[in-house]
């Protein structure tokens, strides 16, 4: 007995382990152009206009394809899904790198997006189901510690060789990822041999949205993207601007809120999974707790002057706001409808995207033109209280869902 354990557990920290990896490229690949702009305008004499339509070219196709893509993980071969994912983003950075004309190299990034896609829908469910019991949002968190790490790849590998050799760079361990992948034995999806049609796809997706937590989070949680998205698009400028530090003095001050936000995002899955032990609502819990400490944290980042008071409440700015990740994941996967699981992350991850990440760089940007940059940033911190209110309100359901989901039985909910 024993022994099978050790097998078990050794396979699940492999299946993690590579779909963390999966999650790093998924990150890096959609990173890696912001740190190339001057390259990019001194080879196709592209403006900062035309530059801005590489995010919009990434975004669009990756939120939009998220709903489709975890219906179909719900229905087909995860392997093989997202091992054609990285495929695609593989094949969409080297055509980007190799491209002759701008054009080609905007069309590049929506491949990109459409194959980073199936990343995070279909790992958060098959992990879910990997680790189901209390250790479910830690290793969430684990897997989702590719959303930092990613990003600083994506910046400092494009930074560090440019454009296009940070590209194809990026790319080349796709391949290891669709490799591995195709290797795995992940076991059937859950609605296996159901014949899929776009009416069932709209069908499944009612079906999730008809759960309480599942409303209640996608509400949450699109509130706390809006507000995680209007930091990182205009803190470098705010700091910069409003604190008068230099550019490498901001750029430092990022480095470490980074440390912070990965130590956050370990702690977050932590601290959810004890809280689960305790109480039935422990892991929204856990999201609701890390958003109340950020607020008087991003409160203080505000209005603090450049200087130690600084420095340390954006250290725990990023690693309170880093909390959700994890427990955001597993708590959708414990009260989903077990033959909808990857449906679940897919349905509240595409709205995250476009209702509060997407808007977020450009709401935030017309508060700090037309109020100024500290009413700006309070904004986005109160969305943070708004998102913490939010979560308290899945604590009453989530006990329910997750016995109707099968979930609640291994804990006697």
């Amino acid at each position: 007995m024993t022994s099978e354990r050790g097998v078990v557990a050794t396979r699940g920290a492999y299946v993690l382990g590579l779909f963390a990896l999966a999650n790093l490229l998924n990150y890096a690949s959609r990173n890696v152009p912001f740190a190339v702009y001057d390259d990019l305008r001194a080879r196709y004499l592209v403006d900062s206009a035309q530059l801005g339509w590489l995010g919009t070219a990434f975004m669009l196709p990756h939120a939009l394809a998220t709903i489709p893509v975890g219906w179909l993980g719900d229905r087909t071969d995860r392997r093989r899904l997202v091992a054609l994912g990285a495929l695609l983003w593989t094949g969409g950075s080297v055509l980007g790198a190799l491209a002759p004309t701008f054009e080609l190299v905007v069309a590049s990034r929506f491949l990109v997006g459409l194959g980073t896609a199936t990343v995070v829908p279909v790992a958060n469910a098959v992990l879910g189901q990997l680790y189901r019991g209390p250790g479910k949002a830690s290793a969430l968190a684990i897997f989702n510690l590719g959303l930092f790490l990613g990003g600083v790849v994506g910046f400092g590998v494009g930074a560090g060789l440019g454009f296009p050799v940070s590209w194809l760079v990026i790319a080349a361990p796709g391949l290891v990822v669709a490799l591995g992948l195709l290797a795995l034995d992940l076991g059937p999806a859950a609605a296996t041999g159901d014949r899929g049609t776009w009416r069932q796809l709209v069908r499944d997706a009612r079906l999730v949205v008809r759960v309480p937590t599942v409303r209640r989070m996608m509400l949450a949680c699109t509130v706390l993207a809006f507000a995680a998205g209007g930091y990182q698009a205009w803190l470098l400028d705010f700091l910069q601007n409003d604190k008068g530090m230099s550019e490498r003095a901001a750029t430092s001050l990022l480095a470490v809120c980074i440390v912070g936000g990965l130590a956050g995002v370990v702690a977050g899955g932590r601290v959810a999974d004890r809280l689960r032990r305790r109480v039935a609502w422990g892991r929204p819990g856990a999201i609701a707790l890390g958003m109340a400490a950020t607020v008087p944290c991003a409160t203080l980042c505000v209005l603090a002057p450049a200087g130690p008071l600084l420095w340390a409440g954006s250290l725990a700015t990023m690693f309170f706001i880093s909390w959700y990740h994890g427990p955001m994941a597993a708590t959708v996967d414990d009260v989903a409808p077990p033959r909808q699981a990857a449906s679940a992350q897919a349905v509240v991850i595409a709205c995250m995207h476009l209702l509060g990440t997407a808007p977020s760089s450009r709401v935030i940007g017309e508060l700090y033109k037309q109020w100024g940059a500290r009413e700006a940033m309070l904004v986005a911190t109160a969305a943070v209280a708004l998102g913490a209110a939010l979560t308290a309100r899945a604590f009453s359901s989530y006990a329910a869902d997750a016995r109707g989901a099968g979930e609640g039985q291994a804990h006697g909910l």
